[in-house]
């Protein structure tokens, strides 16, 4: 859920309101268009879809923390759904249901949000519309920020990976350096390496001087830079690898991304997937004869997790839900678990459809495109944790 929380304004004007106990303020009331945006402009689709479901839904009881820096913030209240308790994913089938066991649907439903954007930590004006994870030259700048890389730091990575290696013995390191700026980028530098107490400050200065560049930028350009774009990516995790040797791009990625966690501690909203989608059925313990059902498959989640991904290869709004230990006696089958999940092993027509028992849920992952809906779950099987994608297909949240 994209929550900007307004600022005291609104929380004075929520307090009045409440005093008359009359009326609830409308939860679209908490989101901001003059505030900083954690969804860049191509997650429209999902921010005009959620507050369109939004406009009948109220809050009471609201209570905000929220960080020095705005990066985190953590959020409790009560939700009222006064006039509708079942909302439609777009197209796929799939209903979420609020308060589906109780005669009053409009009973609030207290939930807690902890929101995530981390970027504000180390940008404060971030604009996230300028974020292209393709462009390795402006991720390289921002991850210098996140990794509080100084340029003197960044001098010295470039000298010791790039320029010491190289098989000349008649020049050091740092005449190699400035040859290659004067070389590469018109950049005549001075030093005095015997002498020089503050030789790489002194260096960084004069390429800015020069350029009105800082250095880490130049060096990027003559050192990481290339036309073939596979090639720049893997430059760009060879110098980052030191600092975060798993995959530096990725965790930049997540750096900037949106991130809300929805905990439900009554489990009052249930999330259906339909008879379509997965089979649900029971074993008869006297027979053992398959008894299936005509429903839906029904979870109750405790946590929804929501996120932006956006990266070279995928770009979504992604809910995780995990859901708490259940003692159904149910089993299901995926019904396009062959089409949908490949076997590296086996051809498709060697497979039959696994038997799965409803208990061993433990993660639905929704990843919704302006175009798509693909849905994966997490089950124990095996005595392994199993990721199966059950839906894939076209979907419009409109």
């Amino acid at each position: 859920m994209k929550n900007v929380f307004l600022t005291a304004g609104l929380l004075f004007a929520f307090t009045l309101t409440a005093q008359t106990n009359r009326y609830y303020p409308s939860l679209k009331n908490l989101f901001s268009e003059h505030m900083y945006k954690q969804m860049s402009g191509e997650f429209n689709y999902y921010d005009t879809w959620i507050k369109g479901v939004t406009q009948a839904v109220f809050y009471t009881d609201l209570q905000h923390k929220a960080s020095n820096k705005g990066d985190a913030s953590f959020d409790s209240m009560g939700l009222i759904f006064k006039k509708q308790n079942t909302f439609k994913l777009g197209n796929s089938g799939i209903e979420l249901i609020i308060n589906k066991d109780k005669t009053d649907f409009s009973t609030p439903v207290n939930i807690q949000v902890a929101q995530k954007y981390r970027i504000l930590a180390y940008e404060p004006t971030f604009d996230i519309n300028s974020y292209d994870p393709k462009n390795f030259k402006k991720k390289y700048e921002l991850g210098l920020v996140i990794l509080n890389l100084s340029e003197q730091q960044v001098l010295a990575e470039f000298i010791n990976r790039y320029i010491s290696n190289r098989n000349d013995k008649k020049n050091t390191a740092i005449q190699r350096l400035v040859s290659d700026l004067k070389k590469e980028a018109k950049i005549k530098i001075t030093v005095d390496e015997k002498n020089d107490t503050a030789l790489l400050t002194n260096i960084a200065n004069q390429i800015y001087d020069q350029t009105k560049k800082y250095a880490s930028s130049v060096l990027y350009d003559i050192y990481l830079k290339t036309n073939d774009p596979k090639k720049e990516a893997e430059n760009f995790a060879s110098f980052f690898r030191k600092y975060h040797p798993d995959n530096p791009s990725g965790y930049i990625d997540e750096v900037v991304s949106y991130e809300a966690t929805i905990a439900i501690p009554k489990t009052e909203v249930s999330v259906t997937i339909p008879k379509e989608v997965l089979q649900v059925f029971t074993i008869d313990p006297n027979s053992n004869a398959t008894l299936t059902t005509e429903t839906a498959l029904e979870v109750k989640p405790k946590q929804i997790e929501m996120k932006t991904i956006n990266t070279v290869k995928n770009k979504c709004v992604q809910f995780t839900l995990t859901l708490p230990k259940n003692n159904s006696n149910a089993s299901f089958k995926i019904l396009n678990e062959i089409a949908l999940n490949t076997h590296p092993f086996l051809k498709p027509n060697q497979r039959t459809l696994t038997t799965f028992k409803v208990a061993d849920i433990k993660e639905l992952i929704f990843s919704i495109t302006n175009k798509e809906i693909q849905v994966e779950m997490i089950v124990k099987h095996e005595n392994n944790d199993w990721k199966m994608t059950i839906m894939k297909q076209p979907c419009s949240l409109n």
